[in-house]
């Protein structure tokens, strides 16, 4: 397996997941509905072949004219029209009733003048509405792949699917091809999500098939989500409160929430049960490492989840011990001590978690939701911000009615192919891929729209 030479994709995300590339000289079936991104997908490879590798790369379009893909390219990419030029597109469109042998001659010497090592035929499934005479595909598959391995030409094959349908083409394309890929859109509860299946990759160990991924600045595949203590301590510089908001701590978040958690605000912070901890914590973390840098006081209350050991270590490291000690306090956990706890959330006046699965736990569903009740006007009349955060995946259903009523946010995370989504339910939001990045020194919460 590892004696195969790849060839690099310049799909952001994707190569990692099939040790480096497609095998040099395969050919790669890449089937989809309308709208999943399969001509971005073949565009790309074929751009990074060109502008970066030097690899001479073509297009051989029976679906849109060049200027049309040109224009739609550049926009998707989001790059010049002219940073396209280096990609040779060989337009099929406006050809009718040509025969076989002539449309392939054109294609194969094109080939050899350019000498080209990337080829794109989009889509493959209206090649065949090209010819004079009528071929079956699966033998317009074969002189395909006997023209890819004469010239060592890495191919992708596009094949359009009917919506609704499971097939990858007309049958023969899927066999032949050493990868198979499959790209779909789904709409969940009114948000689109995007899900890539690799069916198929020769000589390749797949460690996973289902994958999701973005259009977002062109096309990037998500790995599983990884939360990694490899960043070397920097300073933190906190991001600064705009107008009637507070910072997240993170651009991306502030952006989701309109802004940042509004002052004065109650909040709720839903996840599912198999949502991994780390992508729980890091949303309640990095608010709190915001609030610490600027000598404000952030208080907790999830024993079990999110304890004093948690917290020092994401925030001690860049706050220092000193500040740690003055600033950060996990509030008490016994039973017995409901006057205690409600007094401490009461003087807070700046930053409070609290996790609704702890308070029921330890003070019952009707004591816990009076203490809340009774504080949050408290806080909402200093200023504060608390935020409340349940990891059941199912809440308690008097939490779900008196809370999400009052509350100025509400977002939920869920875990979709191995990937940590998060949405908001209030106000209403599509999905966001979490990922915590450690390059700037500190566990930075990056959010990626899926588009």
């Amino acid at each position: 397996m590892g004696g195969l030479e790849r060839v690099p994709t310049g799909i952001e995300g994707l190569d990692p997941l099939i040790e480096g590339g497609f095998p040099k000289g395969s050919l790669i079936l890449l089937a989809g509905t309308p709208g999943t991104g399969k001509t971005v997908f073949g565009f790309k490879f074929l751009l990074h072949g060109a502008s970066e590798l030097g690899d001479p790369s073509l297009l051989v379009s029976f679906g849109e004219g060049k200027e049309n893909i040109i224009e739609n390219m550049a926009y998707h990419l989001n790059c010049s029209r002219d940073d396209l030029n280096c990609v040779e597109v060989l337009d099929f469109v406006t050809v009718k009733d040509t025969g076989i042998d002539s449309l392939m001659e054109t294609i194969v010497e094109k080939i050899d003048s350019l000498n080209a090592r990337r080829l794109v035929i989009d889509p493959f499934s209206a090649m065949a509405y090209a010819f004079k005479e009528k071929i079956e595909v699966r033998i317009l598959v074969h002189i395909i792949s006997k023209l890819i391995k004469q010239t060592g030409c890495t191919t992708i094959l596009i094949s359009e699917t009917p919506l609704g349908s499971e097939s990858l083409g007309a049958g023969a394309e899927e066999f032949v091809a050493d990868g198979v890929i499959r790209l779909r859109r789904k709409i969940m509860d009114g948000r689109v999500f995007r899900e890539m299946d690799i069916i198929k990759m020769r000589g390749t160990r797949l460690k996973r098939h289902r994958y999701l991924f973005t259009l977002e600045r062109g096309f990037r595949v998500f790995p599983q989500f990884t939360f990694r203590r490899t960043w070397v301590k920097r300073e933190f510089a906190p991001l600064p409160d705009i107008g009637s908001y507070y910072s997240s701590g993170s651009g991306d978040l502030d952006e989701l929430l309109g802004g940042g958690w509004p002052r004065g605000s109650v909040n709720i912070l839903e996840a599912e049960a198999d949502v991994d901890l780390d992508a729980y914590r890091s949303i309640i973390s990095i608010t709190g490492l915001n609030f610490v840098t600027k000598g404000r006081r952030f208080l907790t209350y999830d024993p079990l989840r999110f304890g004093t050991e948690h917290l020092k270590e994401y925030l001690e490291p860049f706050v220092g011990e000193e500040e740690f000690n003055r600033l950060v306090r996990c509030l008490p956990t016994s039973p017995s001590e409901p006057r205690t706890l409600k007094e401490a959330l009461s003087e807070a006046s700046a930053y409070i978690f609290l996790s609704l699965d702890a308070l029921t736990y330890n003070y019952g569903e009707s004591q816990a939701l009076r203490t809340l009740l009774s504080v949050i006007e408290g806080v909402r009349q200093k200023g504060g911000l608390i935020l409340l955060g349940t990891l059941d995946g199912e809440p308690q259903p008097k939490h779900v009615r008196a809370l999400s009523t009052i509350a100025n946010i509400h977002l939920k995370v869920a875990e979709m192919d191995g990937v940590a989504l998060i949405y908001g339910v209030k106000p209403k939001t599509g999905y966001y891929v979490m990922e915590v990045e450690p390059s700037k020194g500190f566990p930075e919460l990056r959010l990626t729209p899926i588009l």
